[in-house]
């Protein structure tokens, strides 16, 4: 399963993520667990990796691979995603959708794409 928008619905969803991304931006991370040696790169906003970083700091190492993500269509599937994800957690088409996403704002901000 794919997102599936209109333009219409891309444009006004882009223009809230850019109000939004006025109070805390959009950016790239790299997870690197501890105990595995495995890594992911994972997308957020500034003050939820603060967050993120701080109550997984016993168990990976967090950093910053783009601190400024532009807003493009690709962003803006990977919110809609990113919510289906949370809200339907045990949906295998969601978490599909959620790595599609993913890795697509990865490849366009050439950033390598997670292991799929």
């Amino acid at each position: 399963m794919t997102i599936k928008t209109n333009p219409e619905q891309l444009d006004m969803l882009k223009s809230q993520m850019d109000e939004a991304n006025q109070k805390s931006h959009f950016i790239i991370f790299e997870s690197t667990e501890f105990s595995s040696g495995d890594n992911l790169r994972l997308i957020t906003d500034y003050e939820s990796f603060k967050s993120i970083r701080k109550a997984h700091a016993d168990q990976a190492k967090m950093h910053i691979l783009q601190d400024i993500v532009p807003i493009t269509d690709n962003l803006a599937k990977w919110a809609i995603a990113e919510s289906k994800a949370a809200h339907q957690n045990d949906d295998p088409e969601a978490l599909a959708d959620l790595e599609r996403y993913t890795n697509a704002v990865l490849k366009e901000n050439y950033i390598q794409v997670n292991q799929e």
